[in-house]
């Protein structure tokens, strides 16, 4: 406000000066008056209307007052001529004042532009980063999934992701799940299940809990994924049914695409460790009554001597053989004869522990190691066994029979033999079967449905 009232003071005395100026002579009137319009332009640029009306007001008496002095066209082509000097000055004002607009409208633009490309180059370039950091983990996973390739059992796979993942990923715990290849309608099935915690694997063989069964008829129903909070369930699914399921608890959302891929492949790999082993048991396997064929139980028997030569402890084998089982597969056929050898196995399984070691050495004859059994345990387990099978009602088919057995032992005694200085395993698993071979065909000379020791072996 002082600047403009400095100015209208100024145009004052301006217009006091020319006015006394012109007293003399008009020529200054003439050349000075046009000094007036300069206050004029800048209280008009600078929106002052108020004063600007004031000092039109001023310079308009002042004209006024001259052209009573000099009333000659001249006078009246000065006004126009300033008139028309002062209309320039507002117009190129306003074009100016409006290019300045489009000037600042176009740098305000041109900055928010550039601030918006700015954002998106630092987003861009934080993807980048990100992607590196996703794709350097991904190949990570790769890296470690091309050495699970090494894992041909469950075992050593849980271990191998554990060992393997614990710096690759965050999480509680992880789990794979392997169901039985028949599930009983009547109770449910015991499943295989490998824990990996931080403090290691744990494996156990256990029933499925209310939770995790219902997340297994959902992984069914969806045939996908299924999220319940922390944990993540992936299935592995043969047809419409579940053979395996792989859960992780406790993983971060970032981590998500990692374990997708991780999943993936083990979906293969699992698949592959299933098929080989049972590659593996239809080779160790008999698949009729589903114990040890004959060459795997003779390395199985060969580990467990090393093993009672090593800790000095005995080792008792036991062969059995089925009471005229030729006839009896002349009598009823071969269909019942196999259905009656199958139930033979599993009441043979059923008295004996989950150490022992059960074989099918040929027709209608089993054999069995029992390890860190001596004489006296080992006749009272083949009594069980030819008690209960003679006991047992074989229901086949339309068949109702009753068989007999006849079993022969022989003990390996671990704590002599450890004395000795070479000891042949394999010569020595040939030595028991064949003597528990005899003396199961002197309990068939004696009168069958019986057990004997062989005769080097007192009962103690």
């Amino acid at each position: 406000m002082r600047r403009h009232l400095l100015i209208l003071f100024v145009l004052g005395v301006t217009a006091f000066f020319v006015v006394w100026q012109s007293r003399e002579i008009i020529l200054a009137y003439y050349l000075l008056s046009t000094i007036w319009l300069l206050p004029l332009y800048y209280f008009f640029r600078e929106r002052v209307y108020g004063l600007l009306a004031v000092s039109a007001a001023g310079v308009f008496l002042l004209h006024g007052w001259f052209f009573r002095i000099d009333p000659y066209p001249r006078m009246v082509m000065l006004w126009a001529v300033q008139v028309l000097l002062f209309s320039g000055f507002c117009y190129y004002y306003r074009e100016l004042k409006h290019f300045q607009d489009r000037a600042q409208e176009s740098k305000e633009n041109i900055r928010k532009n550039l601030e918006l490309f700015q954002a998106k180059y630092q987003t861009r370039l934080t993807s980048l980063r990100h992607l590196e950091v996703q794709v350097g983990n991904l190949m990570n996973l790769f890296e470690i999934a091309r050495d699970f390739s090494e894992c041909m059992d469950f075992s050593t796979l849980a271990e191998f992701l554990l060992k393997k993942l614990r710096s690759e990923l965050t999480f509680e715990k992880m789990k794979i799940f392997l169901m039985p290849r028949a599930v009983s309608e009547k109770e449910p099935a015991p499943i295989k299940v490998y824990s990996m915690l931080q403090e290691g694997v744990q494996e156990e063989e256990r029933v499925l809990t209310d939770q995790e069964r219902e997340d297994f008829d959902a992984m069914i129903d969806a045939k996908t994924m299924v999220r319940r909070g922390e944990r993540w369930l992936f299935p592995i699914m043969e047809g419409n049914e579940i053979s395996s399921v792989f859960a992780i608890h406790g993983i971060k959302e970032e981590d998500l695409a990692r374990v997708e891929v991780l999943s993936a492949y083990l979906v293969l790999l699992i698949k592959k460790i299933k098929l080989y082993e049972t590659v593996r048991e239809l080779a160790i396997v008999d698949e009729l009554t589903q114990v040890f064929v004959r060459h795997h139980f003779y390395e199985r028997l060969e580990e467990e001597l090393r093993r009672s030569i090593r800790f000095k402890l005995p080792l008792a084998v036991l062969m059995l053989d089925i009471d005229h089982f030729k006839r009896y597969n002349d009598d009823f056929g071969h269909l019942v004869g196999d259905a009656t050898l199958k139930e033979v196995a599993d009441l043979l399984k059923r008295n004996l522990r989950r150490v022992d070691l059960v074989g099918r050495y040929g027709g209608e004859e089993f054999v069995v190691a029992m390890p860190e059994t001596r004489v006296a345990n080992a006749a009272e387990v083949a009594e069980r066994i030819r008690s209960s099978i003679a006991r047992h009602d074989f229901q086949v088919y339309n068949v109702r029979t009753k068989v007999t057995v006849s079993q022969g032992i022989t003990v390996f005694d671990g704590e002599i033999a450890a004395h000795s200085e070479h000891i042949d395993a394999k010569a020595v698993a040939s030595e028991l079967i064949r003597k528990a071979d005899e003396a199961m065909y002197r309990a068939k000379e004696e009168g069958r449905n019986r057990v004997c020791l062989h005769k080097d072996i007192k009962r103690s």
